[in-house]
């Protein structure tokens, strides 16, 4: 069994951290330098419609928190900045040695951290942060035998973004299109009267009721694809209105240690209505010793650099 949770080992909030910005990006490189080395993965609802994966971030030290918090702050800036190399590098080098940037620095920089980050809006941070945990743990997955990820994207830019959550397409030999593909609803449990199953059922419902829509608002025409995979995710939204076995939905919730259910997602095929082929529905529960506080971890190592 994997552990629910443990005693939370410092004070934490915006202004501080547990170890500064170099000593848990070295601890994070110790470990192996990616979020799954401080997770653990566990298969449950064997059987069910919907089975579903915990995965649980934890480590044998305090400080392996502050490990993985640097890790998700790396990555979110990586992506943030996409090409613009000058843009991480100030980032980073700054973040790392803990003096901030100044002038037309630090002004680059907040282009690209402000968006997220700048509002301290700990409701939409937490929410962000939760999508990264979805995303670093599905990313460094071994190798599924049969099946090679084609596309995996990193979060959306945004904390409000209306679009898809997350899209997975797996390169399939001998299926019937050679790709599957499942989209994915995320949510965060916050544990304000209500339960977990309660944020199950409700992202279920959303991805029920638009999950089409979320597929024709994705643009891949500036995308350099192979010409099947052109052809694959040409078609996607209309395999998803036409039910077809090579489209298939996923939920995702992050929580805090303590609310991991003992069951969970043996319902969402009531909620979820619009395919009901084997292997449709796919779950995941994100757990981590405080979630907000966490986010808030991951909000100041960005933010150390500003």
């Amino acid at each position: 069994m994997l552990p629910r949770g443990s005693a939370p080992s410092q004070e934490r909030g915006w202004g501080r951290v547990s170890i500064p910005a170099l000593q848990a990006m070295e601890r994070a490189r110790a470990a192996g330098g990616r979020l799954v080395d401080f997770t653990q993965r566990e298969s449950r609802g064997i059987g069910q419609v919907c089975p579903w994966d915990l995965v649980v971030t934890i480590g044998p030290e305090p400080e392996d928190l502050d490990a993985a918090a640097w890790i998700i702050a790396d990555e979110i800036m990586r992506a943030r900045t996409d090409l613009d190399d000058l843009a991480y590098r100030l980032w980073r080098d700054s973040a790392l040695a803990g003096t901030p940037l100044t002038g037309p620095d630090r002004a680059h920089v907040l282009l690209y951290a402000g968006p997220v980050f700048e509002a301290n809006d700990t409701t939409g941070i937490t929410g962000y942060v939760g999508e990264w945990l979805w995303y670093l743990s599905t990313r460094d997955l071994p190798p599924e035998p049969g099946r090679s990820v084609e596309i995996l994207d990193p979060p959306s830019s945004t904390v409000t973004d209306s679009g898809p959550d997350g899209l997975v397409i797996h390169r399939v030999p001998g299926s019937e299109l050679g790709f599957v593909f499942r989209l994915w609803e995320m949510k965060k449990f916050t544990a304000e009267k209500t339960k977990p199953s309660d944020t199950i059922r409700k992202a279920w419902q959303q991805l029920n009721t638009w999950g089409a829509r979320y597929l024709g608002q994705i643009s891949w025409g500036g995308r350099e694809l192979a010409p099947d995979t052109r052809e694959f995710v040409a078609s996607i939204a209309r395999q998803w209105v036409d039910a077809k076995v090579s489209g298939n939905g996923g939920v995702s919730i992050a929580l805090d240690a303590e609310y991991i259910p003992d069951t969970a997602f043996e319902r969402s095929h009531q909620h979820f209505t619009t395919h009901t082929h084997p292997g449709a529905l796919q779950g995941v529960v994100v757990a981590i010793e405080d979630l907000e506080d966490f986010a808030k971890d991951v909000r100041r190592y960005v933010w150390s650099a500003l």
